[in-house]
Protein backbone atom coordinates (compact mmCIF):
# COMPACT_ATOMS: atom_id res chain seq x y z
CA UNK A 1 0.00 0.00 0.00
CA UNK A 2 1.63 3.57 -0.61
CA UNK A 3 2.25 5.25 2.40
CA UNK A 4 -0.46 8.37 1.92
CA UNK A 5 -2.62 6.00 1.74
CA UNK A 6 -2.38 3.62 4.84
CA UNK A 7 -1.56 7.16 6.79
CA UNK A 8 -4.84 7.90 5.54
CA UNK A 9 -6.39 4.79 6.94
CA UNK A 10 -4.80 5.40 10.40
CA UNK A 11 -6.41 8.67 10.44
CA UNK A 12 -9.86 7.03 9.88
CA UNK A 13 -8.84 5.29 12.73
CA UNK A 14 -8.15 7.58 14.90
CA UNK A 15 -8.20 11.27 13.82
CA UNK A 16 -5.20 13.25 14.42
CA UNK A 17 -7.52 15.98 15.09
CA UNK A 18 -8.57 15.28 18.23
CA UNK A 19 -5.11 14.61 19.98
CA UNK A 20 -4.04 17.29 22.23
CA UNK A 21 -2.85 20.03 21.34
CA UNK A 22 0.72 20.24 23.14
CA UNK A 23 1.34 16.50 21.16
CA UNK A 24 3.03 15.65 17.73
CA UNK A 25 1.79 13.08 16.28
CA UNK A 26 1.23 11.91 12.42
CA UNK A 27 3.24 11.07 9.76
CA UNK A 28 6.93 12.67 11.45
CA UNK A 29 9.28 10.95 9.00
CA UNK A 30 8.37 10.46 5.49
CA UNK A 31 11.02 8.71 2.28
CA UNK A 32 11.92 11.55 -0.40
CA UNK A 33 10.74 9.01 -3.22
CA UNK A 34 6.99 7.50 -2.41
CA UNK A 35 7.09 4.49 -0.48
CA UNK A 36 5.26 1.11 -0.86
CA UNK A 37 4.14 -0.05 2.90
CA UNK A 38 4.67 -3.72 3.13
CA UNK A 39 4.86 -4.50 6.75
CA UNK A 40 3.52 -2.57 9.51
CA UNK A 41 5.71 -2.70 12.84
CA UNK A 42 4.01 -1.67 15.66
CA UNK A 43 5.79 -0.23 19.32
CA UNK A 44 5.35 1.76 21.93
CA UNK A 45 8.47 3.37 22.38
CA UNK A 46 11.13 3.79 19.21
CA UNK A 47 14.08 2.64 21.31
CA UNK A 48 17.82 1.54 19.63
CA UNK A 49 17.03 -2.30 20.26
CA UNK A 50 13.56 -1.59 19.14
CA UNK A 51 14.79 0.24 15.57
CA UNK A 52 16.99 -2.82 14.97
CA UNK A 53 14.88 -5.20 15.34
CA UNK A 54 12.30 -3.51 13.14
CA UNK A 55 15.74 -3.52 10.14
CA UNK A 56 15.89 -7.23 10.85
CA UNK A 57 12.32 -8.06 10.05
CA UNK A 58 12.28 -5.28 7.27
CA UNK A 59 10.03 -3.31 7.84
CA UNK A 60 9.33 0.31 6.01
CA UNK A 61 6.45 1.35 8.62
CA UNK A 62 7.58 1.85 11.85
CA UNK A 63 3.82 2.92 13.85
CA UNK A 64 5.51 4.22 17.41
CA UNK A 65 2.72 5.42 20.02
CA UNK A 66 5.15 7.77 21.70
CA UNK A 67 6.28 9.98 18.99
CA UNK A 68 9.86 9.64 17.74
CA UNK A 69 10.22 13.01 17.59
CA UNK A 70 8.91 15.21 20.23
CA UNK A 71 10.42 18.57 20.94
CA UNK A 72 12.08 19.98 17.73
CA UNK A 73 15.36 18.76 16.61
CA UNK A 74 18.13 20.97 16.43
CA UNK A 75 20.56 19.12 14.66
CA UNK A 76 20.85 15.19 13.64
CA UNK A 77 23.89 13.84 14.43
CA UNK A 78 25.67 10.44 16.25
CA UNK A 79 25.90 11.90 19.56
CA UNK A 80 22.24 11.63 20.90
CA UNK A 81 20.03 8.54 20.75
CA UNK A 82 16.90 10.07 19.19
CA UNK A 83 18.56 11.78 16.62
CA UNK A 84 20.60 8.42 15.57
CA UNK A 85 17.59 6.63 15.11
CA UNK A 86 16.18 9.24 12.69
CA UNK A 87 19.00 9.31 10.87
CA UNK A 88 19.16 5.63 10.43
CA UNK A 89 15.19 5.32 9.83
CA UNK A 90 15.71 8.29 7.05
CA UNK A 91 19.03 6.02 5.50
CA UNK A 92 16.80 2.99 5.81
CA UNK A 93 13.91 4.50 3.96
CA UNK A 94 11.46 3.57 6.85
CA UNK A 95 8.19 6.01 7.42
CA UNK A 96 7.52 6.63 11.59
CA UNK A 97 3.90 7.92 11.90
CA UNK A 98 2.76 8.47 15.63
CA UNK A 99 -0.35 8.55 17.00
CA UNK A 100 -0.19 9.42 20.45
CA UNK A 101 -3.21 11.09 22.15
CA UNK A 102 -5.53 10.53 19.59
CA UNK A 103 -5.25 6.77 20.66
CA UNK A 104 -6.02 7.82 24.33
CA UNK A 105 -8.99 9.57 22.98
CA UNK A 106 -10.89 7.40 20.53
CA UNK A 107 -13.72 5.30 21.40
CA UNK A 108 -12.21 2.19 21.75
CA UNK A 109 -8.89 3.45 22.39
CA UNK A 110 -5.96 2.64 24.61
CA UNK A 111 -8.49 3.97 27.89
CA UNK A 112 -11.58 2.19 26.35
CA UNK A 113 -8.73 -1.30 26.41
CA UNK A 114 -7.82 -1.20 30.12
CA UNK A 115 -11.13 -1.11 30.95
CA UNK A 116 -12.14 -4.22 29.20
CA UNK A 117 -10.63 -5.83 31.71
CA UNK A 118 -13.90 -5.34 33.67
CA UNK A 119 -17.49 -5.84 32.96
CA UNK A 120 -19.00 -2.73 32.68
CA UNK A 121 -22.90 -1.11 32.64
CA UNK A 122 -21.63 2.93 31.81
CA UNK A 123 -18.11 4.28 30.68
CA UNK A 124 -17.76 8.25 30.02
CA UNK A 125 -14.56 10.44 29.31
CA UNK A 126 -12.80 11.90 32.31
CA UNK A 127 -12.65 14.85 29.87
CA UNK A 128 -14.58 15.31 27.06
CA UNK A 129 -13.60 16.89 24.22
CA UNK A 130 -15.49 18.64 21.61
CA UNK A 131 -16.52 17.69 18.05
CA UNK A 132 -14.48 18.81 15.45
CA UNK A 133 -17.09 20.13 13.30
CA UNK A 134 -20.97 21.41 14.39
CA UNK A 135 -23.58 18.64 13.23
CA UNK A 136 -24.40 21.57 10.82
CA UNK A 137 -21.83 21.96 9.09
CA UNK A 138 -21.67 25.39 9.96
CA UNK A 139 -19.76 27.36 12.60
CA UNK A 140 -21.80 30.57 12.43
CA UNK A 141 -25.20 32.06 13.42
CA UNK A 142 -26.01 35.31 11.84
CA UNK A 143 -29.01 37.46 12.90
CA UNK A 144 -29.79 40.94 10.81
CA UNK A 145 -33.20 42.78 10.81
CA UNK A 146 -33.92 43.95 6.81
CA UNK A 147 -36.69 45.20 5.40
CA UNK A 148 -39.43 43.21 3.70
CA UNK A 149 -38.10 43.87 -0.42
CA UNK A 150 -34.73 43.04 0.88
CA UNK A 151 -35.86 39.43 2.31
CA UNK A 152 -37.25 38.38 -0.92
CA UNK A 153 -34.08 39.05 -2.44
CA UNK A 154 -31.86 38.12 0.36
CA UNK A 155 -33.35 34.90 0.63
CA UNK A 156 -33.19 34.32 -3.30
CA UNK A 157 -29.38 35.19 -3.79
CA UNK A 158 -28.07 33.28 -0.76
CA UNK A 159 -30.25 29.88 -1.44
CA UNK A 160 -27.67 29.57 -4.48
CA UNK A 161 -24.67 29.85 -2.08
CA UNK A 162 -23.38 26.11 0.29
CA UNK A 163 -21.59 28.22 2.40
CA UNK A 164 -24.90 29.78 3.82
CA UNK A 165 -28.17 28.34 4.76
CA UNK A 166 -31.30 30.42 6.12
CA UNK A 167 -32.99 29.23 8.51
CA UNK A 168 -36.04 31.49 8.82
CA UNK A 169 -37.51 35.13 9.39
CA UNK A 170 -39.77 36.27 11.99
CA UNK A 171 -41.88 40.08 11.11
CA UNK A 172 -40.71 42.58 13.45
CA UNK A 173 -42.58 45.47 13.36
CA UNK A 174 -44.54 47.85 10.70
CA UNK A 175 -43.38 50.83 9.64
CA UNK A 176 -44.96 53.26 7.40
CA UNK A 177 -43.05 52.51 4.77
CA UNK A 178 -42.29 48.99 5.01
CA UNK A 179 -42.52 45.39 7.38
CA UNK A 180 -39.16 44.72 8.65
CA UNK A 181 -38.02 41.00 9.59
CA UNK A 182 -35.20 39.18 11.83
CA UNK A 183 -33.30 37.03 9.46
CA UNK A 184 -31.78 33.93 10.17
CA UNK A 185 -28.99 32.50 9.06
CA UNK A 186 -25.99 29.74 9.93
CA UNK A 187 -22.64 30.00 7.63
CA UNK A 188 -19.42 29.18 7.33
CA UNK A 189 -16.76 31.72 8.30
CA UNK A 190 -16.47 32.72 4.87
CA UNK A 191 -20.27 32.44 4.63
CA UNK A 192 -20.34 35.13 6.32
CA UNK A 193 -18.89 37.54 4.17
CA UNK A 194 -20.72 36.63 1.08
CA UNK A 195 -23.51 37.00 3.45
CA UNK A 196 -22.24 40.85 4.21
CA UNK A 197 -21.84 41.78 0.38
CA UNK A 198 -25.24 40.63 -0.35
CA UNK A 199 -26.69 42.49 2.07
CA UNK A 200 -24.57 45.08 1.35
CA UNK A 201 -25.36 44.93 -2.23
CA UNK A 202 -29.33 44.43 -2.19
CA UNK A 203 -29.07 47.72 0.42
CA UNK A 204 -27.56 50.38 -1.95
CA UNK A 205 -24.78 50.22 0.13
CA UNK A 206 -26.55 51.86 3.19
CA UNK A 207 -24.39 50.46 6.25
CA UNK A 208 -27.03 51.36 8.99
CA UNK A 209 -28.21 48.37 7.75
CA UNK A 210 -25.29 46.36 10.02
CA UNK A 211 -26.04 47.91 12.99
CA UNK A 212 -28.90 44.98 14.06
CA UNK A 213 -26.40 42.74 12.61
CA UNK A 214 -25.47 39.61 15.30
CA UNK A 215 -23.02 36.97 14.82
CA UNK A 216 -22.40 34.29 17.23
CA UNK A 217 -20.34 31.05 17.35
CA UNK A 218 -21.79 28.16 17.89
CA UNK A 219 -20.55 26.22 20.17
CA UNK A 220 -19.41 22.08 18.98
CA UNK A 221 -21.47 19.42 21.12
CA UNK A 222 -19.45 17.26 22.90
CA UNK A 223 -17.87 13.83 20.97
CA UNK A 224 -19.75 10.97 22.61
CA UNK A 225 -17.55 9.06 24.28
CA UNK A 226 -14.30 10.04 23.44
CA UNK A 227 -11.63 12.62 25.20
CA UNK A 228 -8.73 12.05 27.73
CA UNK A 229 -9.13 8.86 30.43
CA UNK A 230 -12.29 7.03 31.36
CA UNK A 231 -14.47 6.75 34.87
CA UNK A 232 -16.19 2.92 34.25
CA UNK A 233 -19.04 1.78 36.29
CA UNK A 234 -18.77 -1.74 37.09
CA UNK A 235 -21.73 -4.05 36.05
CA UNK A 236 -21.34 -5.71 39.35
CA UNK A 237 -19.19 -4.57 42.39
CA UNK A 238 -15.29 -6.05 43.03
CA UNK A 239 -13.23 -6.79 45.56
CA UNK A 240 -9.95 -4.98 45.66
CA UNK A 241 -8.02 -8.05 45.29
CA UNK A 242 -9.89 -9.06 42.49
CA UNK A 243 -9.31 -6.21 40.36
CA UNK A 244 -5.63 -6.30 41.27
CA UNK A 245 -5.81 -9.88 39.98
CA UNK A 246 -7.80 -8.60 36.83
CA UNK A 247 -5.12 -6.03 36.38
CA UNK A 248 -2.38 -7.90 36.85
CA UNK A 249 -3.96 -10.18 34.12
CA UNK A 250 -4.77 -7.47 31.47
CA UNK A 251 -1.24 -6.37 31.39
CA UNK A 252 0.75 -9.94 31.88
CA UNK A 253 2.41 -8.01 34.62
CA UNK A 254 3.49 -10.30 38.04
CA UNK A 255 3.38 -7.34 40.11
CA UNK A 256 1.99 -3.84 40.49
CA UNK A 257 2.25 -0.81 42.73
CA UNK A 258 -0.80 -0.47 44.98
CA UNK A 259 -1.76 2.12 47.66
CA UNK A 260 -4.62 1.43 49.40
CA UNK A 261 -6.98 4.31 50.78
CA UNK A 262 -6.48 5.16 54.23
CA UNK A 263 -8.97 2.78 56.35
CA UNK A 264 -9.31 0.01 53.52
CA UNK A 265 -8.29 -3.08 52.34
CA UNK A 266 -8.35 -5.56 50.06
CA UNK A 267 -11.82 -6.94 50.78
CA UNK A 268 -13.03 -3.46 50.36
CA UNK A 269 -15.43 -3.52 47.02
CA UNK A 270 -14.76 -1.57 44.47
CA UNK A 271 -17.70 0.30 42.10
CA UNK A 272 -16.21 2.56 39.83
CA UNK A 273 -12.52 2.94 38.35
CA UNK A 274 -10.96 5.80 36.66
CA UNK A 275 -8.10 5.19 34.52
CA UNK A 276 -5.16 7.12 32.57
CA UNK A 277 -3.22 5.67 29.92
CA UNK A 278 0.71 6.54 30.30
CA UNK A 279 0.42 9.01 33.40
CA UNK A 280 -2.73 9.99 34.27
CA UNK A 281 -1.17 12.87 36.81
CA UNK A 282 -3.35 15.86 37.14
CA UNK A 283 -6.13 14.34 34.79
CA UNK A 284 -7.27 12.01 37.59
CA UNK A 285 -7.12 14.24 40.10
CA UNK A 286 -9.85 13.99 42.67
CA UNK A 287 -11.72 11.97 39.96
CA UNK A 288 -14.94 10.75 41.40
CA UNK A 289 -14.04 6.67 41.82
CA UNK A 290 -13.12 4.11 44.30
CA UNK A 291 -10.04 3.58 42.37
CA UNK A 292 -7.12 4.88 39.98
CA UNK A 293 -5.63 2.86 37.25
CA UNK A 294 -2.61 4.75 36.06
CA UNK A 295 0.54 4.14 34.44
CA UNK A 296 2.29 7.19 36.45
CA UNK A 297 1.24 8.88 39.57
CA UNK A 298 3.31 11.23 41.77
CA UNK A 299 4.00 10.67 45.63
CA UNK A 300 2.16 13.68 46.84
CA UNK A 301 -0.71 12.87 44.44
CA UNK A 302 -0.89 9.36 45.70
CA UNK A 303 -0.84 10.28 49.28
CA UNK A 304 -3.57 12.91 48.15
CA UNK A 305 -6.13 10.65 46.75
CA UNK A 306 -5.65 8.34 49.66
CA UNK A 307 -6.39 10.41 52.02
CA UNK A 308 -9.94 10.48 50.45
CA UNK A 309 -10.48 6.96 50.19
CA UNK A 310 -9.10 6.23 46.65
CA UNK A 311 -6.96 3.61 46.03
CA UNK A 312 -4.29 4.04 43.36
CA UNK A 313 -2.55 1.28 40.94
CA UNK A 314 0.71 1.98 39.17
CA UNK A 315 2.01 0.34 36.62
CA UNK A 316 4.51 2.99 35.04
CA UNK A 317 4.34 4.77 32.12
CA UNK A 318 4.02 2.17 29.49
CA UNK A 319 2.59 -1.06 31.02
CA UNK A 320 -0.47 -0.09 30.91
CA UNK A 321 -0.17 1.09 27.02
CA UNK A 322 1.25 -1.71 25.30
CA UNK A 323 -1.34 -4.57 25.23
CA UNK A 324 -3.30 -2.12 22.98
CA UNK A 325 -1.30 -2.98 19.88
CA UNK A 326 -2.83 -6.09 19.65
CA UNK A 327 -6.01 -4.87 20.22
CA UNK A 328 -5.09 -2.83 17.36
CA UNK A 329 -4.26 -4.87 14.79
CA UNK A 330 -7.09 -6.94 14.96
CA UNK A 331 -9.11 -4.06 14.15
CA UNK A 332 -6.52 -1.93 11.99
CA UNK A 333 -6.98 -5.54 9.80
CA UNK A 334 -10.48 -4.85 9.83
CA UNK A 335 -10.48 -1.60 8.64
CA UNK A 336 -8.02 -2.69 5.75
CA UNK A 337 -10.50 -5.60 4.40
CA UNK A 338 -13.14 -3.49 4.11
CA UNK A 339 -11.25 -1.65 2.03
CA UNK A 340 -9.75 -4.47 -0.29
CA UNK A 341 -6.72 -3.26 1.08
CA UNK A 342 -4.19 -5.53 2.60
CA UNK A 343 -0.73 -5.07 4.88
CA UNK A 344 1.77 -7.31 7.56
CA UNK A 345 1.35 -6.03 10.51
CA UNK A 346 3.97 -6.75 13.28
CA UNK A 347 4.41 -6.19 16.74
CA UNK A 348 7.97 -5.45 18.46
CA UNK A 349 8.96 -8.24 20.55
CA UNK A 350 11.61 -6.53 22.43
CA UNK A 351 9.98 -3.10 23.14
CA UNK A 352 9.39 -3.27 27.31
CA UNK A 353 8.97 -0.70 29.93
CA UNK A 354 12.33 0.40 31.20
CA UNK A 355 12.03 0.29 34.58
CA UNK A 356 11.55 -3.83 36.21
CA UNK A 357 10.86 -5.23 39.35
CA UNK A 358 13.75 -7.48 40.48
Amino acid sequence: MDLRLVCKRLNEYANLSIACDWDNVGLLVEPSEPLLVTKMFLTNDLTEPVLEEAIKKEVNLIVSYHPAIFRPLKKLTQSDWKERSIVKCIEKRIAIYSPHTSWDCIEGGINDWILSAFETKKIEPVEPISNLIHPSGFTKNVKINVSSDIQENLVKNVTLTDSIRFIGAKKLIQSNEADFFEMEFLTSPKGVVALMESIRSLNNSDLNVFSSLRITTMEKPLMKNAGLGRLGYLSKPLKLKEVVEKVKSHFQMKTIRLAIANGKSLEDEIKTIAVGAGSGSKLLNNTNADLIITGEFSHHEILHETHRGVSVIVTDHSNNERGYREFFRKRFTQLLKKNNENIEILLSEIDRDPLEYL
